[in-house]
């Protein structure tokens, strides 16, 4: 699943919102993605800092991840009997 990454402050909660799916699913500190740079898929496991109280992405602090492109490869949806199972949820 593609999207774009969206950080709730409020929740303290991140999510990947699929606008060409209609969906959204919510992320895990720890959980391993994919980031968009350019025409490049990149692996990342997103985190949460509990000492800077912000998400990013694991050795890529810098980088502001609101707003970014990512995909998911395998996301388990209980209610599409088309999706794959993932041990990330």
């Amino acid at each position: 699943m593609m999207g774009v990454l969206h950080i709730n402050d409020r929740e303290n909660k991140i999510s990947l919102d699929s606008h060409t799916e209609h969906k959204k699913i919510d992320l895990t500190s720890g959980q391993y993605i994919y980031f968009k740079v350019k025409n490049s898929w990149i692996p990342v496991i997103v985190k949460y800092s509990p000492e800077s109280g912000r998400w990013c992405f694991c050795h890529m602090e810098n980088i502001n991840i609101n707003g970014q492109e990512a995909m998911v490869k395998d996301f388990y949806d209980p209610e599409d009997s088309g999706s794959q199972t993932s041990d990330h949820r």
